[in-house]
């Protein structure tokens, strides 16, 4: 059976739309390799992208099932903002977002960092975002 939408009255929607994923890659363009970790956030995985073989990190969204009707969930909308956004030489590229099939897995698209230390930053400080780096004045966190 086919999924059906529905407006905001709850009447029925005929959008004609039989695969909604937009401008995101399909799952499907990339072999998984290996498992790298696993956060709160999501599990990420190296990856080959099969058309140009290029390694790149995934990273599955957590979308617990209980919310799986309502979307994707705004913390991960807002790491897939912020990360596209900030280009620095410090912080990893999204590349894409990629979604499976049914739409219930996303992945973050990042290029690969073949080894990743511990936090730089000494013992105590943290985080600042600064203007400089090409941070929006609303992202800047106080000292």
């Amino acid at each position: 059976m086919e999924d059906q939408w529905m407006s905001i009255s709850g009447t029925p929607l005929s959008l004609g739309l039989h695969d909604f994923q937009g401008a995101c890659a399909s799952i499907q363009d990339y072999e998984r390799l290996n498992q790298l970790g696993e956060g709160t956030y999501g599990v990420v995985f190296r990856a080959k992208e099969h058309r140009s073989s290029k390694i790149v990190a995934l990273k599955q969204v957590r979308i617990p099932p209980e919310d799986r009707q309502n979307g994707v969930p705004i913390t991960a909308l807002r790491e897939i903002s912020i990360l596209r956004y900030l280009k620095h030489d410090n912080i990893v590229n999204v590349l894409d977002v990629a979604v499976g099939s049914p739409m219930d897995e996303v992945y973050m698209v990042m290029e690969y960092c073949e080894q990743v230390s511990a936090p730089c930053a000494p013992t105590g400080s943290s985080l600042r975002l600064l203007p400089s780096m090409g941070a929006p004045g609303w992202l800047t966190f106080p000292p």
